[in-house]
């Protein structure tokens, strides 16, 4: 490949790996993903004990397709046809960017802590089952959910962590350390549960410790209902969550007043604000 004067010589590989045994794993490595963002969540699979959480604000992503659908419409009304095609590489070569980089800091996590396994919720059928409207149909098909799933599983994999899957109805809604039903409010979720009370800084982690329980759950009993994950649910409150936007660069003041605009930070950088145990 010739690009600005450089040639690129691309050399594709094969690579014999073991993928480890997840009922064997020793650390859950739990992801929740809507529109915004990508929550993740260590556990401990002995203790329950929370030795990650990472909030990863990918809205951009949402924001270039969604004015890429906008201008695409404009276009072709007016037969401009190479102008879309040259907006869209640009917009999917963000998401392709962006997605690597939310992909690297779970590849940290499974570098860093024993024997992991990563868990996503199922999220099959889920496009093609249910008619929200056109509208809401739209967005829900622009967000890049399986092609995150999909650069995450492959750098998994190529560390030997086996990826799982748990079903994902009321995840967002039941308690994560007791099970009872709660309240959302924008991004906080507040348990209604006098003994509980469990009061979470941002709904999308209680999410995602509810993915880690109910595979916790789904490996000893083969049940991953909520029910059957009552008994495995962690009982200390869960630490503030880490909210970090990964599609821009580092911002600081100069001596003058301006703004400098830094290179992005790492992805390695990134996975390590949200250790807190290792």
């Amino acid at each position: 490949m010739y690009r600005e004067g450089v040639y690129y010589l691309h050399v594709p590989i094969r690579h014999p790996i073991t993928i480890d045994t997840a009922n064997e794993a020793e650390s859950i490595i739990a992801i929740d993903i809507n529109e915004r963002n990508i929550t993740t969540t260590v556990l401990d699979r002995e203790s329950s004990e929370t030795l990650a959480q990472l909030t990863l604000d990918y809205g951009q992503v949402k924001q270039n397709r969604q004015r890429y659908y906008d201008i695409k419409r404009r276009c072709q009304e007016h037969d401009k046809h190479s102008e879309v095609h040259r907006i869209g590489n640009h917009v999917e070569n963000f998401t392709e960017w962006t997605l690597h980089r939310l992909s690297k800091v779970i590849e940290h996590y499974v570098q860093w802590f024993p024997n992991p396994v990563v868990v996503f919720e199922s999220l099959e059928g889920i496009r093609n089952d249910i008619d929200y409207g056109t509208y809401m149909n739209r967005r829900l098909h622009k967000l890049p959910f399986h092609e995150f799933e999909r650069q995450v599983t492959y750098k998994a994999h190529r560390h030997g962590a086996p990826v799982e899957h748990v079903e994902s109805e009321y995840n967002s809604q039941r308690c994560s350390m007791c099970g009872e039903k709660g309240l959302r409010n924008g991004g906080r979720f507040t348990c209604q549960n006098d003994v509980c009370a469990l009061e979470q800084d941002h709904s999308d982690r209680n999410a995602s410790v509810n993915a880690a329980v109910r595979w916790i759950a789904k490996t000893e009993t083969g049940d991953d209902s909520h029910s059957s994950a009552d008994n495995y649910r962690p009982r200390k409150t869960p630490p503030q969550v880490r909210v970090r936007r990964v599609g821009s660069g580092r911002h600081s003041t100069t001596s003058c007043g301006a703004v400098d605009v830094n290179r992005p930070t790492s992805s390695r950088s990134i996975a390590e604000q949200g250790v807190l145990h290792s």
